[in-house]
């Protein structure tokens, strides 16, 4: 009886000619995409360490000529940014937290074919993702509810997104439902299965849509102008950042300038102190996102197309 040739491991399989170029012209692509990112970030951050007369408008600056924190020392004198610190990570924690617990229980109740007017609770939550009101509307239905200069007026309008909820959904469809039977065979009810068999298998796409919430919340900006200008403990990061940003503009500081910080005259203009809030802003974010990065591309790409 004649032996069976082994097969060669897939390592020491030669590729062909047409697939060597493939690989090599993929490679070529992500290097000239990562740098097309990483450039102009770096930029960003050699310009908020730099001097205006030492910033150039006709290339990317790779190295600052002078290091120097008179951009940051601008942004930092401020008064009041730690209480604006806080305010930006209250509102991102809670929304977040907020966020995801309603759009869990929204998508799980949809799931469920016995659930009443299923089919036009759905349509009615579209809606308002093709259509918006407008933004009068909004301020009049914000200051009906009560929430004009009031924290809440952060979370509860955010505490829902139709989006999100469909990417939760189709991921809880993925799950198997024979675990759902199993549990109510051991007595549990639709609760208990859901935060102890559903929430902890759906780590993947809750990291995704936390990380969204995330982001959105770090970054807004608006409602902290329309809804609570009146109340300076309710000042976000953002939009203080951006009042300095306009205080800047409108002074015409767009070259070399002496800016007083911390009863000190430094030496910043408006496109380094704009480089020095893009860092600011962007670092929180930058820091979280390598946790939840390996669930990212999983939770998505489950969540969109199962179901």
């Amino acid at each position: 009886m004649g032996r069976v040739k082994e097969k060669a491991p897939m390592s020491h399989v030669k590729k062909s000619t047409a697939s060597k170029v493939f690989d090599g012209c993929n490679a070529a692509f992500m290097i000239l995409f990562c740098i097309t990112i990483i450039f102009p970030l770096w930029d960003v951050v050699v310009r908020s360490f730099s001097r205006p007369q030492d910033i150039s408008y006709m290339s990317l600056n790779l190295i600052p000529k002078y290091v120097t924190w008179d951009a940051y020392a601008y942004c930092l004198e401020k008064e009041g940014l730690f209480g604006a610190l806080f305010m930006s990570f209250a509102r991102t924690a809670i929304g977040t937290v907020i966020h995801l617990c309603v759009v869990s229980l929204a998508a799980y109740a949809l799931t469920k074919p016995q659930m009443p007017f299923r089919n036009v609770i759905q349509t009615y939550f579209l809606i308002p993702m093709f259509v918006s009101a407008g933004v009068i509307p909004a301020y009049i239905n914000i200051k009906n509810l009560g929430l004009v200069n009031n924290f809440l007026v952060y979370v509860l309008p955010t505490s829902f997104s139709i989006f999100n909820c469909i990417i939760v959904r189709n991921f809880f469809y993925s799950i198997d439902k024979g675990m759902e039977e199993s549990a109510s065979i051991d007595g549990a009810s639709q609760f208990t299965f859901f935060k102890d068999i559903i929430m902890p298998l759906s780590k993947p796409v809750l990291a995704t849509v936390a990380l969204w919430q995330m982001v959105g919340q770090w970054n807004a900006w608006f409602d902290n102008m329309m809804y609570t200008s009146g109340n300076k403990k309710l000042l976000t990061l953002q939009y203080m950042l951006r009042r300095m940003l306009d205080r800047l503009n409108a002074s015409g500081s767009s070259g070399v300038s002496g800016v007083d910080a911390m009863g000190v005259t430094v030496d910043a203009s408006e496109d380094t102190v704009k480089a020095a809030v893009t860092v600011i802003v962007v670092i929180p974010i930058v820091c979280v996102y390598p946790f939840v990065q390996k669930y990212f591309v999983k939770g998505i790409m489950v969540g969109a197309v199962k179901g």
